[in-house]
This record gives C-alpha cells, sequence and structure tokens, in this order.
C-alpha cells in the first residue's frame, strides 16, 4: 500500500532478552478488562500477532486452548518458545513470520491481539486478514499505550534527549521512519 510505513524488519535484533526484561507489563486491570470484554470460552484459539516476547499471550494464556504467538523477528519468538518452555505452556505456539505471510485460514482465531506494534503493521492488509481469520462473533483487541518519553515533562523531554542521543551515536535514528 502507498502510504505505509516501513519499518526495519530487524529493527529489534539482539535485544530481545532486554524487551523481556524492561518492557513495562500490561497492567492486570487492563488484562482483567479484556478477558470479561472479549469473554473467551477456553477452548478457543487466540492470536497475538506482532508479539514481541508475550507481554499479552502469556497473561492470557489460560483463557485459550491454544495461543499462536507470531512475530517477524526470530530472537524475540525464541524467547517465547523458552518462556513456554519455562511455565509448561504446551499449548503456546510460537510462529517466525510476518503478520501478513502467517498460514492462517478462514475462522482460525476466536480472538486477536496486538499490542503496541499495529503502527509497524500494514495495518489495511493486516486488519483485512484478521477479519477472515476470526471466527463470527470473534474479537480484535488492539492494545497501546503512549511512549514514555513522549510528553511535555522534564523528565520525559530528559529521556526524548537521552534517546536521541545514543541513536545518533549509534547510526540508529534513521532506523525508525517518521510517522
Amino acid at each position: 500500500m502507498a502510504g505505509d510505513v516501513r519499518f526495519e524488519p530487524d529493527l529489534y535484533r539482539g535485544t530481545a532478552d532486554y524487551y523481556d526484561r524492561f518492557r513495562l507489563p500490561y497492567p492486570d486491570a487492563m488484562i482483567a478488562d479484556l478477558v470479561r470484554r472479549a469473554a473467551p470460552s477456553g477452548r478457543g484459539r487466540l492470536l497475538d500477532l506482532a508479539c514481541g516476547t508475550g507481554q499479552l499471550a502469556f497473561p492470557l494464556r489460560d483463557s485459550f486452548a491454544e495461543v499462536w504467538c507470531v512475530d517477524a523477528e526470530p530472537d524475540m519468538t525464541e524467547v517465547v518458545r523458552a518462556k513456554a518452555l519455562a511455565v509448561g505452556a504446551a499449548h503456546m505456539r510460537a510462529l517466525t513470520v510476518g503478520a501478513e505471510d502467517l498460514p492462517a485460514g478462514p475462522d482460525s482465531f476466536e480472538s486477536i491481539v496486538i499490542g503496541n506494534a499495529f503502527h509497524r503493521l500494514r495495518r489495511a492488509a493486516v486488519a483485512a486478514l484478521a477479519h477472515t481469520w476470526l471466527r463470527p462473533g470473534g474479537r480484535l483487541a488492539l492494545c497501546w499505550s503512549t511512549s514514555p518519553w513522549a510528553g511535555s515533562r522534564d523528565w520525559q523531554r530528559a529521556l526524548a534527549g537521552v534517546l536521541r542521543t545514543w541513536q545518533n551515536a549509534l547510526g540508529a535514528a534513521g532506523r525508525v521512519p517518521p510517522g
């Protein structure tokens, strides 16, 4: 699609362990509200699309018979596999594939979640696919927050400055496209 923002395919390469350790978890109250609103049957399948290291999949896993964790970055899905093994979550499946290339048929999922990543996807194409992947009455939840450095407080401006300094020092300033 014209106008789609394109991210480097390996934007987070080498950061998965840090991402998992230091990314703030979604609040328990938000997870509980999501479960209440989606009302999973306990027998269906969840798709965590652009899953990162499973920040949504793991707290939601007990509400589904099967959980697919999909991310295009192999480092991320490797962390998901290791975490699932560590907690004995054999019903969790990690797939390394781009969202548009996911081999899923119509009506495959009871719920789909995308956390803090929809902006990185080809949104129109992924939304159309998600519509076909959801079973009738299924739910799609886009979960996100603003970045901690996006704001006018002194500490937020200082954090934004530190990020710019390091991005420039590492030659990474252009890895995240504008918009």
